[in-house]
């Protein structure tokens, strides 16, 4: 599991795994809990609240943690572990989580979600998401691990901004204006007429003309416009070129490249 060496419950004792009991009453408590209808990040929120910690490195549970927990057949002494919890129990469990899936109603596929394991706060922690009613299904409800910091950020957000970034950073140099030869010399016909303004129309000519022919000197220009919408990220590409992307309470998004 996340940070720890070991599996929680277990450590290594004269070169063999043995239970850690404080750690066994907890994975108990866990199980004891979630048979009882409590939720992932409510079983997660009870501990920290309770002040018991996952690890040392990372002393916060979460959902994903409680959730990886209750799946693990090692607990049951599966693998050469010593077994904490009888298989009755586990098979509940088990049940009980199927049971809670099948009942999910499909939701519809969110390419913002493709995205959310790359979110970090503006302090470097990495962003979780966080239950609710009345939450909005276009819309990614997120917490720090690290500082606690909560965001609310619109998908549409999230994809624009990371589509514009992507965009901007894969173009390519701009070309230099260079003027050509017929737009030097349209120039100076230009500059001749206006010195002797006889014929207007002649002079209006030259002009437009002149304009055509820079228009034809100007680099291409490309346009982003259908590359910046939020359905047309390129996951494929983001996931070879971006490292990571960082979000601010003031809802700046700023796309890391690797």
């Amino acid at each position: 599991m996340t940070n720890r060496k070991i599996l929680y419950g277990y450590q290594i004792q004269r070169g063999e795994l043995a239970i850690v009991p404080q750690e066994a009453e907890t994975v108990q408590r866990i199980t004891t809990l979630y048979l009882a209808g409590a939720s992932y990040q409510k079983i997660g929120a009870s501990l920290n609240a309770d002040g018991i910690p996952f690890s040392s490195e990372a002393t916060l549970w979460n959902k994903h943690k409680v959730k990886r927990l209750l799946e693990n057949p090692r607990y049951t002494g599966a693998d050469g572990y010593p077994p904490i919890l009888d298989r009755d129990t586990f098979r509940a469990v088990q049940e009980k989580i199927k049971e809670k899936t099948e009942g999910c109603v499909k939701r519809e596929k969110r390419p913002a979600l493709a995205l959310k394991e790359y979110l970090q706060c503006e302090c470097g922690g990495p962003l979780c998401r966080t239950a609710g009613k009345n939450r909005r299904t276009d819309t990614l409800y997120l917490k720090c691990e690290s500082c606690g910091k909560r965001f609310i950020l619109p998908d549409s957000l999230l994809l624009s901004e990371v589509s514009r970034q992507m965009a901007e950073h894969d173009a390519p140099p701009e070309t230099p204006y260079a003027p050509s030869g017929e737009v030097v010399r349209l120039t100076n016909a230009i500059n001749r007429g206006l010195e002797r303004p006889d014929r207007p129309e002649d002079i209006v000519s030259l002009i437009l003309q002149g304009a055509s022919a820079r228009y034809d000197c100007c680099p291409d220009v490309i346009e982003y416009e259908s590359v910046c919408r939020p359905a047309e990220v390129n996951l494929k590409r983001f996931g070879q070129a971006v490292s990571h992307i960082t979000i601010t309470g003031n809802q700046d998004i700023t796309v890391h490249f690797k």
